[in-house]
C-alpha cells in the first residue's frame, strides 16, 4: 500500500510553522536566459560530513598552511590512483582541492582573497610543471568571480560588477588552460571546467565535450554529474525534467552500485536547491536511491549528511521501516541543511514513529 503523499505532514507542518515556511507556495520554474539566473558560487560545502572528513581536511589545511606544497601534489596523485573515499562516499581527492580552495569563503574580505590568490600564484611558480596549482587557482578566481556577482539574479547585480566578474572568469579559464597544456591529466580540472563553462555561458556542445571527457577519465566522479545536472536545471540551459532524465540515463550508463551512488549524490545536491517537496514531486525515484544510500554506506561507510539525506528519502519511497529505522541511527544529530529547521525534523520524526505503530496515527506526541 502506497503511502499518502505526506499531505498530513506538509499540513501539520503548515499548521505549526506558518510563519517560516510555505511548503507548497514554490514559484513555478521557468526558462530563462542564463544572464538572468541564480547559482551559488560553488556546490554546497559537505555538511556534517563526519569526523574521518574533517580530520583529513585539517591534514590538509595544515600542509597548505606550511606551504607543503610536495605533500599536496603527491597526495593528489596517489588519490587519482587509489580512489580513496571517506565515509559517506566523498571522494578524498575532491576534499584535498575543496580544503585548499575554499581557505577563503563569500564572507572573506578582499585583502583576505587577494592574499589567497597570491599564495596560489606563488604555487604555480613554484611547480610550474604540475597540474594542482593551476586548478585550484582556477577555481580560486571562479570563485572569486561570484563573491562579486553574488549569487542573486541578475537584476540584482551592481552594473559595476559585471565587469570585474567576468575578468576573473577569464582568469579562471588561463589557469583552466595553462594546466591543459602540462599533459597531466585530472578529474577535478573537468569539473573547475565545466563549472566555469556554465558561469560564462558557453555552447552546449563544448560544455558536453568537456563533460564526456570527464568521465570517460573517471566515470565514478560523481561531482562531474551533479555539475552537468546543475547546467540541465531551467534556471540555466535545461528544459523541465531535462535533469532527472539525464541523471537515471547518466547512472544507468555506468550501472551497478556505482550508478545507484551517482543517482543519489546527484538528487542529494539537487534537494540544496529545492524545498521539502521536492521529494514529494520525485517520489518515483525515492526507492532507487535509497539503493544508492545502502551502497554508499555498505562500501564507505555513511556520515551524518548522508544518514539525513537518506531519511528524507525514504518517507517517500512507501517504507514504513527504513524511515524509522534511519531516524534512530540519526538520533538528535539532525542536518539542519537538510531539514532546513528543527521543527520539520521533528515532525518527520514524528510520522516514522507513527508508521511503525510506535506513535497513534492521530495522537500527538506532547
Amino acid at each position: 500500500m502506497k503511502f499518502v503523499q505526506l499531505s498530513l505532514i506538509l499540513v501539520l507542518l503548515v499548521m505549526q510553522t506558518a510563519c517560516q515556511f510555505n511548503i507548497g507556495a514554490r514559484p513555478q520554474s521557468k526558462q530563462r536566459p542564463p544572464s538572468q539566473s541564480s547559482q551559488p558560487a560553488t556546490s554546497r560545502p559537505d555538511r556534517m560530513a563526519g569526523p574521518a572528513y574533517e580530520t583529513y581536511a585539517k591534514e590538509v589545511t595544515k600542509q597548505w598552511v606550511n606551504n607543503n606544497y610536495e605533500w599536496l601534489e603527491s597526495e593528489a596523485k596517489r588519490l587519482r590512483e587509489t580512489k580513496e573515499r571517506l565515509p559517506g562516499g566523498y571522494w578524498k581527492l575532491r576534499v584535498l582541492y575543496r580544503t585548499v580552495e575554499t581557505f577563503v569563503s563569500a564572507e572573506s574580505s578582499d585583502q583576505s582573497w587577494q592574499e589567497h590568490i597570491a599564495r596560489v600564484e606563488n604555487w604555480v611558480k613554484q611547480r610550474p610543471t604540475s597540474i594542482m596549482p593551476r586548478i585550484v587557482l582556477a577555481e580560486v578566481w571562479r570563485t572569486y568571480a561570484w563573491k562579486i556577482r553574488g549569487a542573486g539574479f541578475s537584476n540584482t547585480v551592481k552594473n559595476e560588477n559585471w565587469k570585474p566578474f567576468h575578468e576573473r572568469l577569464d582568469k579562471a579559464n588561463e589557469a583552466l588552460a595553462a594546466a591543459a597544456n602540462l599533459g597531466e591529466q585530472c578529474p577535478e580540472w573537468y569539473l573547475a571546467a565545466l563549472l566555469a563553462a556554465r558561469a560564462q555561458s558557453v555552447e552546449r556542445a563544448t560544455f558536453e565535450q568537456i563533460y564526456e571527457q570527464g568521465v570517460a577519465l573517471e566515470p565514478a566522479y560523481y561531482y562531474l554529474y551533479q555539475a552537468k545536472a546543475g547546467y540541465l536545471l531551467p534556471r540555466w540551459y535545461g528544459q523541465p525534467g531535462e535533469w532527472e532524465h539525464y541523471a537515471e540515463t547518466a547512472a544507468n550508463k555506468v550501472g551497478g552500485e556505482q550508478g545507484d551512488i551517482i543517482l543519489f549524490t546527484i538528487y542529494s545536491d539537487m534537494m540544496n536547491y529545492h524545498d521539502l517537496q521536492f521529494m514529494n514531486e520525485h517520489q518515483a525515484i525515492a526507492p532507487r536511491l535509497i539503493l544508492g544510500f545502502r551502497a554508499i554506506d555498505k562500501l564507505y561507510g555513511a556520515s551524518p549528511q548522508r544518514l539525513n539525506e537518506a531519511c528524507l528519502i525514504s518517507f517517500f519511497a512507501g517504507d514504513s521501516k527504513t524511515p524509522a529505522e534511519l531516524m534512530a541511527r540519526i538520533g538528535d544529530n539532525y542536518d539542519v541543511s537538510v531539514w532546513k529547521d528543527e521543527s520539520m525534523f521533528n515532525v518527520f520524526r514524528q510520522e516514522a514513529l507513527m508508521r511503525t505503530g510506535e506513535l497513534p496515527r492521530h495522537g500527538r506526541q506532547q
